[in-house]
């Protein structure tokens, strides 16, 4: 904007009559001067909202200011020249008109040589049109004094009738035209056009001569009641502009006083201090919107007004320094988690660092807010540390998903092909063949829950029914069968607990055998003094080999449960 008041500005200053350009830079001062008081206001609370005192505030001006201000000074300078000279022309103007009035009123005997003393009257009234302007307030006087001879001079001017009633033809015409001209200028809306065209008017007006009597007198109370329609709506214009200004003075000592309120109950927390500057706020911004007031009064209030306002912000200050102190500890504890989400973000430890992060959002819910300039800042950071692992953390079982249901889609095949089997009676190709299914069917990854159950029992049911129809041992069916159950609970959930509970219950059976083995081995004493067959004592040692056999095949089952555990602990 400034750059463009400056180009106007420069335009206007090459403007051959200065002065006539007084409106439109007076237009550019004000938009100015209301630009420079927003950088003002705008520098200020940016100056107190940063920590510094109102009353060590100092705007500092731009190049673009000093060059509008230097700018201003050149027209001052122009205008200043102009008006001298124009000075120094209107007094020249006027010893000039002096000296033509003298030489109208010099006429010597009309009545004689009346031709003669017409034409010297026309020389002396080219004269009087070419002789330039005269200073406003020697015009009225030296118009009437020049009027007053002219007329003097006509009327009493014994002339052919022909040419005296030609002159006031011409000059009726001519005066009622101005007249005509006179009552458009009524109607126009513009004071500062209006305030031109009355001079030019009533220049015109006297530059014509005179007309006959009996008309002259409606024709004068028309120009007269004319003129005094204009003054008056001159006069009233500039009493309105002076009672907008008394309004505007009354506005703005109410706005003081609402300033004053403010300043006399000043806020306890951080809320009622925002409420307080933003109203504060909208109390500067009526007051800028407020129109010019008297220059003595209006200075006067914006001097109070403007020590209103330092004392507010500077109270606000003092309340805003002791909170900033008093959270300096809470902003570096919020510090602290942030560093330490920031360095957990990048984790692909989902569940260890799940807590974790879980944890660090409840610490930061605990610890009060850091301030509101602070807080935003601080939890953009930390959200966005959590947001990015826990986004990471969502891809990653988001493809874990993918993954697992196009397992499962393959398992179904799989289970499909597997249950169309049959055995060919070949033990040796058939164990092949089941070990190849057994391979394929754990070779692949995780597949979803809902399928899980479904796909794994089907296909070991199939399996343990083919494997059922081998001719194998019911000790060698029961590890093969064993192990199966091993591999699908080393793929289910909680494969750790479930392991364990197996090999505890394996382990706690094998237990209750040893002691059965030892009271069945107890009882043998008992018939230490038989002889011969007996039915009872055979029955007893049956017992003891079958219970070493089934503890003999649980020490395996035993064995082969730890080694699956040991291998899920060094994972």
């Amino acid at each position: 904007m400034k750059t463009d008041l400056i180009e106007k500005m420069e335009a206007l200053l090459l403007t051959e009559d200065i002065l006539s350009v007084s409106h439109e830079v007076r237009s550019i001062q004000i938009a100015f001067e209301n630009e420079l008081a927003k950088e003002t206001e705008v520098t200020r609370q940016e100056f107190t909202d940063n920590g510094g005192s109102p009353r060590d505030f100092k705007h500092v001006k731009q190049a673009e200011d000093l060059k509008l201000e230097q700018l201003f000074s050149s027209y001052k300078e122009q205008k200043k020249a102009q008006e001298k000279k124009i000075l120094l022309e209107q007094l020249r103007h006027q010893e000039i008109k002096v000296s033509i009035i003298e030489k109208i009123k010099a006429l010597g005997d009309i009545q004689t040589q009346p031709g003669k003393a017409l034409k010297t009257l026309k020389d002396l009234q080219l004269q009087w049109a070419q002789a330039g302007n005269v200073s406003s307030h020697a015009y009225k006087d030296l118009q009437n004094e020049y009027s007053k001879a002219v007329e003097k001079f006509y009327y009493s001017l014994d002339i052919y009738k022909v040419l005296q009633e030609h002159d006031f033809k011409k000059n009726l015409e001519l005066k009622t035209e101005i007249v005509g001209k006179l009552q458009t200028l009524i109607q126009n809306p513009q004071i500062k056009e209006i305030e031109r065209l009355i001079k030019v008017y009533r220049d015109e007006w006297d530059e014509v001569g005179p007309v006959q009597n009996e008309k002259w007198e409606i024709l004068k109370a028309q120009w007269r009641g004319g003129l005094d329609i204009i003054y008056a709506k001159l006069k009233a214009h500039y009493k309105a502009l002076e009672e907008q200004k008394e309004r505007n003075l009354a506005l703005k000592a109410e706005l003081l006083a609402k300033a004053k309120e403010l300043v006399t109950d000043l806020p306890t927390d951080e809320e009622g201090w925002k409420k307080n500057t933003d109203q504060l706020l909208s109390v500067q911004k009526e007051w800028r919107s407020t129109g010019f007031t008297q220059k003595g009064k209006g200075e006067t209030l914006w001097a109070a007004f403007r020590e209103t306002c330092d004392q507010f912000f500077e109270a606000k200050n003092v309340f805003y320094t002791a909170i900033k102190e008093s959270r300096s500890g809470l902003k570096k504890q919020k510090l602290d988690l942030i560093e330490k989400a920031e360095a957990l973000s990048s984790s692909t430890l989902w569940k260890e660092t799940s807590d974790k992060m879980i944890r660090l959002q409840a610490d930061w819910k605990r610890i009060p807010s850091a301030g509101l300039h602070e807080e935003p800042r601080l939890f953009y950071r930390f959200r966005k540390a959590c947001n990015l692992f826990f986004d990471n953390k969502k891809k990653h079982f988001e493809a874990i998903d993918a993954a697992a249901e196009n397992e499962s889609k393959q398992k179904e095949e799989l289970l499909t092909r597997f249950q169309a089997e049959k055995l060919s009676g070949d033990q040796i190709s058939d164990r092949e063949m089941l070990q190849k299914y057994r391979t394929e069917w754990f070779s692949g990854g995780p597949i979803p829950m809902r399928d899980r159950k479904r796909l794994n029992d089907n296909f070991f049911k199939h399996m343990e029914d083919l494997y059922g129809k081998l001719n194998v041992n019911q000790a060698e069916l029961a590890l093969i069968l064993f192990s199966n159950k091993l591999d699908r609970l080393e793929r289910e959930d909680h494969t750790g607990n479930l392991l364990q509970k197996e090999f505890d219950y394996i382990k706690k059976q094998a237990e209750q055998i040893h002691l059965d083995i030892l009271k069945y081995e107890n009882n043998l004493g008992f018939f230490k003094t038989t002889k011969g067959d007996n039915p009872l004592l055979s029955e007893i040692k049956n017992k003891i080999a079958a219970e070493k056999e089934r503890l003999t095949q649980l020490k395996v089952k035993q064995k082969m449960a730890r080694e699956v555990l040991n291998r899920l602990v060094q994972q």
